[in-house]
């Protein structure tokens, strides 16, 4: 169960990342910093949490 948590926020996260640069028109002096900063620490988080879950096992 705690893989497929890992397995979300990592996909969450990219998705999240892809819409917000959709919703800026794919330039950079539109995008919303904050929010793609917390999409990509969303995704650094799943994988660092899915190589500890690996490491325990």
């Amino acid at each position: 169960m705690r893989k497929k948590v890992n397995y979300f926020l990592i996909v969450a996260g990219a998705l999240l990342f892809l819409l917000n640069l959709w919703s800026a028109d794919f330039r950079t002096e539109e995008i919303n910093f904050w929010s793609a900063g917390a999409s990509i620490l969303m995704v650094v988080l799943g994988f660092v949490e899915l190589r500890k879950y690996n490491n325990e096992n």
